[in-house]
């Protein structure tokens, strides 16, 4: 699965976070985000008042 930039990529933005396609790991601000949310790789991004991002285990 082919992975783009690290979610701190995203600035100023309100975020959700999606393992998976099933579990939110995080919600809020991207400059609030815990250090091992921010360097996480993302697969796909849909961009709206709450953008979701999505990441997929490595192994998967």
């Amino acid at each position: 699965m082919k992975t783009y930039g690290k979610i701190d990529s995203f600035k100023k933005m309100n975020i959700k976070v999606i393992l998976n396609d099933q579990n939110v790991i995080y919600e809020g601000s991207v400059e609030d985000a815990p250090p091992n949310i921010k360097e996480m790789h993302y697969t796909k991004a849909f961009l709206g008042k709450v953008t979701e991002i999505y990441v997929y285990n490595e192994h998967d």
